[in-house]
């Protein structure tokens, strides 16, 4: 049985410890392609990439040329080569594991 992730937030990534604000992300196509994680005055996380403040779907539009033709999130990586797809599913297989 698998269960449907709700919405991708990056907010929740970051107050889980999986990225940090500051944190450069790269796109997975060009790593020359960059952004950084960003707190705003609201309180949530958004990336900044050429001065502009957008989502990751933005990023990951931009860098793409087009609408991503999956989840935005499997389109950027931290350092490590993690993916935010990765990590925003990391705890799937526990959760439903037994």
């Amino acid at each position: 049985m698998s269960k449907k992730k709700g919405k991708f937030d990056l907010t929740h990534l970051v107050h889980n410890e999986n990225v940090k604000d500051g944190q450069d992300l790269f796109f997975v196509s060009n790593p020359k392609q960059t952004c950084k994680i960003t707190k705003q005055p609201n309180g949530e996380f958004k990336v900044v990439a050429g001065g502009e403040t957008m989502t990751v779907h933005a990023f990951a539009t931009k860098c793409l040329g087009m609408d991503p033709p999956d989840h935005a999130t499997k389109w950027l990586r931290d350092e490590k080569g993690s993916t935010l797809y990765d990590m925003w599913h990391a705890d799937d297989d526990y959760s439903y594991a037994a």
